[in-house]
């Protein structure tokens, strides 16, 4: 799992006021069967001892008839084909019996989890074959079909606040709704929006979503009905507001998005004619602000303006920016003087070479702040450590190099 999915998208997404909200407008997306493929699940409505296998190919519609199913204990193998609802069924299997299904569908070897017979009821599986169409045969380039996609009405997008940056989800269902595969005469590509960061594709996206960079595409044909395409990305930001622009490679059924909201935080766009708030819910999913519009024909920009959001001031940074510079400036006019003297002992250059690595270690924690990668908690701390550290050894310097610059001016004067 990618580290965006860690951060709040699952809570959020299974909290009780979004998920009442987006049932009631049907914006809830289907659930993924693939994600669902060889999990065994606990069935009191099946007779005792008794093992359904159903097989398919990527979505529920698609059932595979008159396939063979394995049934795998120990040495012993059974054998049984599915039904005209893609249903392999096994009885009279004891309690306590260790049993893994299993069958390969278009070359693709598909396997459950191992499990123990429940001394009551059945067990039902789910096993997921890669896409096709209704049928047995596996769906190829050749039998697609030129056409168009649209991005369904269960598409949404989400935006959460980080430190100083935004995280942008593209939750997509494309659309095909005829009943053959098509392949888009215009390839579903599209750019990230400038500045965009750490792009990555979600977990439950179809497997054929590649970001390469700030590029997003999904190659291939599209089987009839729904096709996810989740990605996420970081987009960074300075100052009050922001604003991004994102073209997309087919229609935009109906544009809905979800922010995540914070005090002042205001969300616009020109596609935006609804809009409204969701309270926070008991499962700490976080109170948000949503907008939602029409249809939004391919090749529109899909502008959205975000202002009041939380940020530090810039003038703390340069400030401390200079005060490091100030004080390299300082140490390295310092060394050449002492250097100069002449005088230095072992325990100097000790201290010259801390100070020089304590001096690079101030500069590069400065520069991780400014790019983002560490945030203002741990830059203070760190930054406070590290200024303690030079004015010690700065002061260790003075003291011990003193006495011999003292020496050196009274021969001076002597002579």
């Amino acid at each position: 799992m990618s580290w965006y999915e860690c951060r709040r998208l699952s809570h959020r997404l299974a909290g009780g006021a979004i998920f009442v909200f987006l049932a009631v407008t049907g914006l809830l997306a289907q659930p993924d069967p693939r994600q669902m493929s060889g999990i065994p699940r606990v069935d009191g409505n099946l007779p005792d001892g008794t093992i359904t296998v159903r097989v398919i190919r990527g979505n529920f519609v698609n059932n595979v008839r008159n396939h063979p199913v394995e049934l795998l204990s120990g040495d012993m193998q059974s054998v049984v084909e599915t039904d005209a609802e893609g249903r392999a069924t096994f009885m009279s299997l004891s309690p306590g019996t260790q049993v893994q299904v299993a069958t390969t569908v278009d070359g693709e070897r598909l396997m459950s989890q191992s499990f123990s017979m429940p001394a009551r009821g059945g067990v039902a599986v789910l096993l997921v074959g890669l896409t096709a169409i209704d049928g047995n045969d596996p769906l190829t380039p050749e039998m697609a079909r030129p056409g168009r996609v649209t991005i369904g009405r269960d598409s949404r997008i989400l935006v959460e606040l980080g430190e100083e940056t935004i995280e942008i989800y593209y939750l997509l269902e494309v659309l095909n709704s005829t009943d053959e595969p098509v392949e888009p005469r215009v390839s579903f590509e599209f750019d990230l929006p400038l500045g965009a960061q750490s792009g990555t594709v979600l977990q439950g996206s179809t497997a054929r979503t590649i970001v390469d960079g700030s590029q997003v595409q999904v190659s291939g044909s599209f089987p009839p009905g729904m096709t996810q395409v989740r990605v996420a990305f970081v987009l960074p930001y300075s100052s009050g507001g922001l604003a991004l622009s994102q073209i997309f490679p087919a229609d935009f059924d109906e544009l809905v998005i979800f922010v995540e909201k914070w005090d002042t935080l205001e969300v616009s766009s020109p596609l935006i004619s609804r809009r409204g708030e969701m309270a926070a819910d008991e499962t700490g999913g976080s109170a948000l602000l949503w907008g939602a519009g029409g249809r939004v024909p391919t090749g529109q920009p899909v502008m959205i303006e975000l202002s009041g959001l939380p940020h530090h001031s810039g003038w703390p940074r340069i400030t401390a920016l200079a005060l490091s510079g100030f004080i390299v400036a300082v140490s390295v006019l310092r060394s050449v003087q002492k250097d100069n003297v002449g005088k230095g002992t072992d325990q100097a250059e000790t201290l010259r070479t801390r100070r020089e690595k304590l001096f690079m270690e101030l500069v590069r924690t400065e520069r991780q702040y400014l790019d983002g990668k560490i945030r203002i908690t741990r830059y203070s701390t760190r930054r406070g450590e590290l200024i303690v550290q030079l004015e010690r050894v700065l002061r260790d310097l003075d003291d011990g190099l003193a006495p011999a610059a003292i020496d050196r001016g009274a021969r001076e004067i002597s002579a």
